[in-house]
């Protein structure tokens, strides 16, 4: 096959997984199920035009790779604290209860013990991003099961890392302390290459950066974020290890500096196609099921989002003694998710896990993806009607009262001289707030006494990722009419019920901004022409006076 001609079904692979993630994104469902179903279509058992996913197999690692990044990127020491024990040693418990659990299951199902290890470790994975979307959409983001959820899916993913290493360490065909002995080195090697990546990306990467940004040229910084995370995946696999892990250090590593969110902003249309790629191409090693193995796949979809969905329930009541949201944060982890793939397929490369194996376990990943929305939908009803079923005093033990507490904090968007009007009245008011501003340099300057955030406002990622749904207000105080527009409109799409006062540098762009969504627009043309106009009746009205005496 010419390049040509695998280019071309590349393109059909994505036009497909768009226009089924487009058609059931309104039946409630994710992005994902829909890449996952163009692979199953397009693939050998559908209509045959992509191969068993060894066609794509090189153009479908770069998407685990630009996915590792990102996920490194929202990994930092202080956003570990912040999440608190819940997460910290819940999602420790999870993860390995999960593993012992599903591989003991595994084994007696007949499965040998190092394959039947590499599985559980996949099955312990959750999706951050499907359940992710549910809990937007529900309007359950920053309720307690929703925070403990996030919480504990950010552990799977830090724990994607290690648990790669391990698979490699078993899968050198040793045992007992060997085993051990060899985890240990390839950990060794992994903090090796991760110093030397820590020392590119610690010195040299963030000044290329501020320099790309202060450029104004929109590409440059997309091409230095894509040259960190690519660059950081080839150094790790010169060294012999995944590529995927050196992505990860670089990002845990660029966490900690300013530039983290907008990285990983610059990032995520690149990373989207390519991930995509990779879902699609894990669907085509699927044999639609049909008759008894239809049943088959149905039943261990149960299975799986049973054991899962009770023992993280019971891991999370341990930490917060309440029954509703112990509940319904099993119901939200109880699926299998993006990292099962990537465990589970590179499990198979290094011949660990067997292809029918994987192939049934995708077939019954792409069934819990699909029942997650409808899962965590039935989550109230259900946690209800057990507690009605439970005597009053004991219930009350069972299920104490605990408000949730969101941000009640303003977003300033810019901080030059208007923003920094903005900052001192809402400082003087004792009212908090976040600035965020793209000037790196701004950032720098600032960043040791204010709360200050480097990115860019017009992106939707960053917007979120600095809680622009929970926030009191926002204000936007760039002069740029068509930047401020689109502002305006990411936040009133993301945010629909947070109030937003824009400025209005010119009197023809006012109506602008409003139709855009802004709920009050200070007009600087009509403020500029007040000012001038008591100035100037100031300046002549002692003179008149002097005339008439």
């Amino acid at each position: 096959m010419d390049s040509w001609t695998a280019l071309s079904r590349v393109v059909i692979l994505l036009l497909a997984s768009a226009a089924l993630g487009v058609l059931l994104r309104r039946f409630g469902q994710n992005a994902i199920v829909g890449y996952l179903l163009a692979g199953v279509l397009l693939g050998p058992t559908g209509l045959g035009l992509i191969g068993k996913g060894q066609q794509l197999r090189q153009v479908s690692e770069i998407g685990v790779v630009l996915l590792l990044f990102s996920i490194g990127l929202e990994f930092s020491f202080a956003r570990i604290r912040q999440i608190g024990r819940v997460a910290i040693f819940g999602g420790l418990a999870q993860i390995l209860l999960t593993l012992v659990v599903a591989a003991s299951l595994l084994a007696r199902a007949g499965i040998t013990g190092t394959e039947a290890l590499v599985l559980g470790a996949a099955l312990a994975m959750s999706s951050t991003a499907v359940m992710l979307r549910v809990l937007m959409d529900n309007a359950e983001l920053d309720s307690r099961h929703g925070r403990a959820a996030l919480g504990v899916s950010l552990l799977q993913d830090v724990a994607v890392v290690p648990l790669l290493i391990a698979s490699d360490a078993l899968a050198g065909n040793l045992s007992g302390p060997a085993v051990l002995a060899s985890f240990t080195l390839k950990m060794a090697g992994v903090a090796g290459i991760s110093f030397l990546i820590w020392l590119g990306m610690k010195h040299l990467a963030p000044a290329l950066f501020a320099r790309a940004m202060l450029s104004r040229i929109r590409e440059l910084p997309v091409i230095v974020a894509a040259c960190m995370c690519l660059g950081a995946a080839a150094a790790s696999n010169a060294a012999g290890f995944s590529p995927a892990i050196g992505a990860f250090a670089a990002g845990v590593i660029l966490a900690e500096s300013p530039f983290a969110v907008q990285v990983r902003a610059d990032l995520t249309p690149l990373a989207a196609v390519f991930v995509a790629i990779f879902f699609a191409s894990m669907g085509t090693i699927v044999t639609l099921p049909v008759g008894w193995r239809l049943v088959w796949v149905a039943a261990g979809a149960f299975g799986v989002m049973l054991v899962k969905t009770l023992i993280a329930a019971g891991v999370i009541y341990v930490f917060l003694r309440s029954l509703r949201v112990a509940l319904a944060t099993g119901l939200a982890l109880s699926q299998v998710g993006e990292f099962t793939f990537v465990l589970a397929d590179n499990g198979h490369r290094r011949g660990l896990v067997g292809a029918a194996n994987l192939e049934f376990l995708v077939a019954v990943s792409i069934v819990t993806l699909i029942a997650t929305p409808y899962v965590m939908g039935v989550a109230p009803r259900l946690s209800a009607l057990m507690l009605r079923r439970i005597p009053a005093q004991r219930r009350k033990a069972l299920e104490p009262a605990a408000p949730d507490k969101g941000w009640d904090r303003v977003l300033v968007v810019g901080y030059g001289p208007a923003g920094q009007q903005v900052v001192a009245a809402l400082q003087s008011a004792h009212v908090p707030f976040l600035i965020l501003e793209f000037n790196p340099n701004t950032v720098a300057a600032y960043s040791a006494s204010l709360p200050i955030e480097l990115g860019d406002a017009t992106q939707a990622e960053i917007l979120h990722h600095v809680g622009v749904g929970r926030s009191r207000a926002v204000v936007v105080t760039v002069p740029d009419p068509g930047v401020s527009r689109v502002i305006i409109e990411q936040v009133r799409h993301l945010a629909p019920g947070v109030p937003v006062i824009a400025r209005g540098r010119y009197h023809l762009y006012a109506p602008v901004l409003s139709q855009a969504g802004a709920q009050a627009v200070v007009d600087e043309e009509q403020l500029v022409g007040a000012e001038m106009a008591r100035r100037i009746l100031e300046w002549i009205k002692p003179r008149a006076a002097g005339g008439q005496s």
